[in-house]
């Protein structure tokens, strides 16, 4: 078996990308407080993140001549910390916890106080178990699966892991996954009042009720990997974590692997790259959504729905729901067209998994992790402290069970130079494992060496565009 060296892959990857540590820049997004001073004009900085990617494809080009990312090591965890991770009884305690938690959520969302702020649900919707679960997942693995409410309360109800009298349809694929990530990603990003808390207790129950009878109607493994979205989503960015779990139920092994190379094993089926689309165009529209460019835009074209008769409510569903799909759109021909180019660069009417365009989603994975770190990051690291308050009085109704009721979020924990380092270290890192990914599957593809590389043109032009959208769109949100 191959084993793919750290040095191939992580050293090459930070030669590259550690340059931009020491080029401070404006950093204002997501909820950051100041604004850190540039030596030079941020279009120079962007030009010189996407000279950084195209260098990196000159040295895959120069230095990556074989297919490694399919064979690389896995080192087997110490039986004893295999024995504690993997016991039942580590197991059943923190599914315990996450069921106990919900449905604190679900009764503050259900009873408790209205007011902004006031109410814990939101918070952990939002904040802690939205993006929350992508650190967890990239760190630690798919826990999720194993943890999450819905998978505790079908097997306490002795719902079966498989039904083989009622098989999902093959072509369903990861296709329900995608049409409920971008359904969650409306309510967030387009509907007025997401964080409203009967609103949210509504949701999760009718969630709740969805999940448990298709779990019934397909088996619980089945539904995880096709329809709960949110096991199917961790799952794909846990692909970026040193942890791997082995082996079928009853005996699986712990075990590690070095980080951010696994995604080459992604399960390619109908869907997936909507799913990973809706993971990207999403975030960048968040971006988008809260800058001037946007907004001025997007009170523009709500004034012209206004005269027509339509609501100041409904024309900013309208306007937000076009900006939604639209950035879905956009990078979703994107990707479509780069990937038909490349085929027929290559000469590939299609691959051994199907359409070229599945054939190199694994090179999306990195990017979706790495959109998610640049854009929620501030978001998370301030916001999620709130829970020290909101855990003294979880429904609003005027509690101190912890005594930490006057616990204040500290906005200068990071400074706006040290958030900028971390967003774009993660841009351009994330398309960078991309370019790596792409360049290892079409060594695996092509019949020849050339025939490789020029497969990967479009892919590299795919990557720059990206490279200076992610940052562009950082740097717009940064004055919203």
């Amino acid at each position: 078996m191959r084993s793919l060296s750290s040095t191939t892959l992580l050293g090459a990857v930070m030669a590259v990308a550690l340059p931009l540590i020491f080029l401070p820049t404006p950093a204002l997004a997501h909820g950051v407080q100041g604004r850190a001073e540039t030596p030079i004009p941020l279009e120079m900085f962007i030009a010189i993140a996407a000279i950084v990617v195209v260098i990196s494809f000159i040295g895959l080009s120069f230095g990556w001549s074989k297919p490694k990312l399919n064979a690389y090591a896995w080192v087997r965890a110490p039986r004893w910390l295999e024995k504690i991770t993997l016991s039942p009884a580590v197991l059943w305690a923190l599914r315990t916890l996450v069921l106990a938690v919900f449905m604190v959520v679900l009764i503050a969302a259900s009873f408790g106080s209205l007011l902004l702020g006031q109410n814990i649900a939101p918070l952990m919707v939002f904040v802690v178990w939205w993006i929350g679960l992508v650190p967890v997942s990239a760190i630690f693995g798919n826990i999720w699966r194993e943890v999450n409410p819905w998978t505790s309360v079908a097997r306490l109800l002795k719902i079966p892991a498989t039904r083989p009298d009622r098989t999902l349809p093959a072509w369903v694929g990861v296709w329900p996954t995608a049409f409920i990530l971008l359904s969650f990603a409306w309510l967030e990003l387009v509907f007025p009042t997401p964080a409203e808390p009967r609103l949210i207790a509504f949701i999760l129950v009718a969630y709740s009720i969805g999940t448990l009878l298709a779990m019934w109607r397909w088996g619980v493994d089945t539904w995880l990997s096709s329809g709960e979205a949110f096991s199917v989503y961790t799952g794909i960015l846990a692909l970026m974590s040193p942890v791997e779990v082995r082996g079928p139920a009853g005996d699986r092994q712990l075990g590690f692997r070095l980080p951010f190379i696994a995604a080459a094993g992604l399960k390619i089926g109908p869907g997936i790259v909507a799913v990973i689309s809706v993971l990207i165009a999403t975030v960048i529209y968040d971006g988008l959504s809260t800058s001037p460019f946007w907004r001025l835009r997007d009170v523009a074209a709500s004034e012209r729905l206004i005269d027509l008769g339509v609501s100041d409510f409904g024309a900013g569903v309208v306007i937000g729901t076009f900006g939604l799909l639209g950035s879905l759109a956009v990078f979703a021909i994107f990707y479509e067209v780069a990937s038909l180019v490349s085929g027929r660069l290559a000469r590939w009417p299609s691959t051994s998994v199907g359409r070229v365009a599945a054939a190199f989603a694994p090179s999306l994975v990195p990017i979706a992790l790495a959109y998610f770190i640049a854009h929620y990051f501030t978001l998370f690291v301030f916001q999620s402290q709130d829970i020290v308050r909101l855990a003294s009085d979880p429904l609003g109704f005027g509690w101190n069970l912890f005594g930490t009721a006057q616990n204040q979020i500290n906005f200068q924990a990071f400074s706006p130079e040290l958030i900028w380092i971390v967003q774009v270290v993660a841009i351009v890192v994330g398309h960078v494992l991309g370019l790596a990914y792409a360049h290892d599957r079409a060594l695996e593809l092509g019949r020849t060496r050339r025939e490789s590389l020029l497969s990967q043109a479009p892919f590299l032009l795919l990557m720059v565009l990206l490279t200076v959208a992610g940052l562009w769109s950082l740097s717009v949100s940064m004055t919203g």
